[in-house]
């Protein structure tokens, strides 16, 4: 009887032993797979945002390059006020965290600013240049 029960124990213990140890293993190779994602997906938002910011650059480049300085201020106004408007959002989430601190390290003002942010421009109509 006694030999019967030390079988059941040794075979239960190595039975949680091996639920265990595949659980510990699943996190670990999932923290692994997660975390090469995760770098992916960040490569590819800042590839997709630093070409958007590089194709905007060249179309005002363009056209002060054609003499439409009015019209490219105007886009300049509405980039700057998009720009405040997602910051300010982002500070309604964020305030007073790691993210917000390290904005006001690189800019003092900013987050006095981003307090009080009301949008002053229409971001979906811009002025066309036609030279």
């Amino acid at each position: 009887m006694t030999r019967r029960y030390l079988f059941i124990t040794a075979v239960a213990l190595l039975v949680i032993t091996g639920i265990a140890g595949a659980y510990v293993a699943g996190i670990h190779i999932g923290r692994g797979q997660a975390k090469d994602a995760y770098g992916q997906m960040l490569a590819s938002v800042q590839a997709d945002l630093g070409l958007t910011k590089l194709q905007r650059l060249r179309e005002l480049e363009g056209e002060l390059s054609r003499g439409c300085t009015k019209e490219t201020l105007a886009k300049l106004r509405i980039d700057i006020d998009s720009q405040l408007y997602v910051l300010a959002s982002l500070y309604q989430d964020q305030r007073g965290t790691w993210v917000m601190n390290d904005l006001a390290k690189r800019d003092p003002a900013i987050l006095d600013q981003l307090k009080t942010f009301k949008p002053q421009q229409d971001f979906w109509t811009e002025p066309k240049c036609i030279l």
